[in-house]
């Protein structure tokens, strides 16, 4: 497989996802569009496509059983479901959240959001953080291959590339603790795939890994997250308008901050 062509194990996944035309951007070489405008929309959009997963979902009776992602509809349905069921409820009603990653089984925390692993790697990796997370080698240089087989079920290719309790909460803070806390993500997280491979690009260039983004959930984004984020999209718009020479504009990014 080409590495750098991965998005092509699935087809399908983001054939007519989005809405409108204006805001999203086919990416060429690539068989689908990712939206390039979403602000203000981005949970609407998240339960557009999670309406086309067809898997049952009540994580509130789910009685502990990891969740073990199916195909992309599926994670788009299990994220709607924590946005605007799970984390709206009072802590106190709130059960932690157990996912199945490779041979791991990671708990988000409902009090904070946090990951951790459960049971016997618990003791030693509760208080992991972005800065001193010490992720395995070939799990560090194919971080957007895995994330991107995680998403849509290709637990295989997961497992030949996690190795380790880092390695599977460095997949599920980004795909599930920062999307809780900014929606945006949902769709930003696969646009940073496009633009960066490793685990360590994606700390130095996530919006929400500058320290304290969470603390702001429910209120206004700080600024270094929304000023991140759009250098993000410019970043984006100019690596594809130049791949195989090409110059036209595919779509138009503006930075409001």
């Amino acid at each position: 497989m080409n590495k750098k062509k991965f998005l092509n194990d699935t087809p399908d996944t983001f054939d007519q996802i989005s809405d409108h035309q204006n805001s999203t951007a086919k990416i060429l070489d690539q068989p689908f569009e990712v939206c390039t405008s979403w602000e203000g929309c981005a949970d609407q959009k998240i339960k557009n496509i999670a309406g086309r997963s067809s898997e049952n979902l009540d994580l509130n009776n789910n009685n502990g059983e990891p969740i073990r992602i199916s195909n992309f509809f599926h994670y788009a349905k299990i994220i709607f479901f924590l946005l605007e069921v799970w984390y709206k409820q009072e802590k106190h009603n709130r059960q932690d959240i157990i996912l199945s990653v490779s041979r791991f089984q990671i708990r988000l925390q409902a009090s904070d959001l946090y990951c951790c692993p459960v049971k016997k790697d618990e003791k030693d990796d509760r208080n992991l953080n972005y800065a001193t997370m010490k992720t395995s080698k070939e799990f560090t240089k194919n971080y957007s291959e895995t994330l991107w087989n995680y998403m849509v079920g290709n637990h295989d290719k997961v497992e030949s590339y996690v190795k380790t309790p880092q390695d599977a909460i460095a997949i599920c803070a980004i795909l599930f603790s920062e999307v809780i806390r900014y929606s945006d993500m949902f769709f930003h997280n696969i646009l940073l795939m496009e633009c960066y491979k490793s685990w360590n690009e994606f700390c130095d260039y996530h919006p929400m890994v500058t320290g304290g983004s969470w603390k702001y959930l429910g209120e206004k984004v700080p600024e270094k997250v929304e000023r991140r984020k759009h250098k993000n999209l410019l970043t984006y718009a100019e690596k594809i308008k130049t791949i195989r020479g090409k110059r036209e504009t595919l779509f138009q990014v503006t930075s409001t901050v």
